[in-house]
């Protein structure tokens, strides 16, 4: 039986800004069994997708933000 090896690619964002002198971040809140947790958006690809469309669609998904990647 052959199989073909589809590799699985994460993307995240580090989502920052400074406002009135204090930066930010854009984190979502991850609830797990030991508790709540801080993260950033992330996902993988889908199909066919970029990295910068995959990373743009998983922080509005997530997030309901629209983002526009500046850099890899």
């Amino acid at each position: 039986m052959s199989s073909l090896w589809k590799p699985s690619v994460t993307v995240a964002a580090v989502i920052s800004r400074t406002l009135d002198g204090v930066q930010q971040f854009l984190l979502v809140e991850e609830h797990t069994p030991e508790g709540l947790k801080l993260n950033n958006p992330a996902g993988h690809l889908d199909p066919e997708e970029s990295p910068q469309q995959g990373v743009a669609r998983e922080v509005l998904e997530e997030t309901t933000c629209r983002f526009v990647p500046e850099c890899l």
